[in-house]
């Protein structure tokens, strides 16, 4: 790792002004960027996830996979013609990433990261960006507090929302629990209810339906270190989706957009993509 890399600094505080031994602990943006193979995380980080790899021995593969169904999805739907995207906890930059995608299709594409992992603000703020006509928000915010978000100035002033936009949550709601005060279906409805007709909802999401041991072990083990994992099952998942058309092949293994379906022992989340109707007449 190069002495000026992020993951070097040595000040006191990060360049947003947090202080970096608050950011000791393990982070699931970090660990995911490991397990894809980026090198923007910590030994801590590096070291969960190889326990977490040790009860799920599949995992890498299966996160990989999940990676590349969020960058087809975004691809269609940027071909379809969508210029707009918002994703929810964007996670460390490593390219090909979804802000890669969408830019190449439409070079006019508005885009807003959100995330709210203070070292993930400081790369995608310095790392991830977009030559103009592009233009590529970045937003440190919870992505459970809809209304802080939607007021954001970098919402505001990057999203049209009365045009199609892209809503990502690629492995994020997983780490989110579910409480009777606040369902998650009702959260993620608060972002569906802004979006214009012709908008697409994307989610990929942790499961234990098809390994059940190994899934619910990992899950154990990140959730142990600090970094919370709620796998979910297909029937948990679906209702998010509710009042928007799932397209085939509906809410599946990453693995049937990657032509290899189905691989059932070797899937570790479900995935789908569905479309806001739009209104005729």
């Amino acid at each position: 790792m190069r002495p000026d890399h992020p993951m070097r600094l040595s000040r006191t505080d990060s360049p947003d002004g947090v202080p970096i031994n608050s950011l000791a602990g393990p982070s699931s943006a970090r660990i995911h960027n490991y397990l894809l193979g980026g090198r923007d995380n910590y030994a801590r980080d590096r070291e969960v996830a190889l326990q977490a790899t040790g009860k799920m021995p599949f995992l890498e593969n299966a996160v990989r996979r999940e990676r590349l169904y969020v960058l087809l999805m975004v691809q269609a739907l940027a071909i379809a013609g969508i210029r707009q995207l918002v994703d929810f906890g964007c996670g460390m930059p490593l390219p090909p990433n979804p802000v890669d995608v969408i830019t190449r299709v439409h070079p006019t594409a508005r885009v807003v990261c959100i995330d709210s992992d203070a070292l993930v603000h400081v790369h995608t703020s310095a790392l991830l960006n977009a030559s103009a006509p592009a233009k590529v928000a970045h937003l440190r915010a919870d992505i459970r507090e809809p209304e802080s978000v939607l007021a954001s100035q970098e919402v505001l002033e990057t999203i049209n929302w009365r045009k199609p936009v892209i809503l990502l949550f690629g492995g994020v709601l997983h780490h989110i629990d579910n409480p009777p005060a606040r369902p998650l279906g009702v959260l993620v409805n608060q972002y569906k209810e802004v979006a214009a007709p012709g908008s697409a909802l994307v989610i990929t999401h942790a499961t234990a339906d098809f390994a059940d041991r190994p899934a619910r072990r990992a899950a154990q083990t990140m959730t142990a270190a600090g970094c919370p994992v709620y796998p979910r099952t297909k029937e948990q998942i679906t209702p998010l989706f509710d009042d928007w058309q799932l397209v085939p092949p509906g809410l599946a293994q990453p693995q049937a957009m990657a032509l290899e379906y189905p691989v059932p022992q070797q899937a570790a989340s479900y995935a789908g993509m569905a479309r806001k109707e739009t209104v005729h007449g």
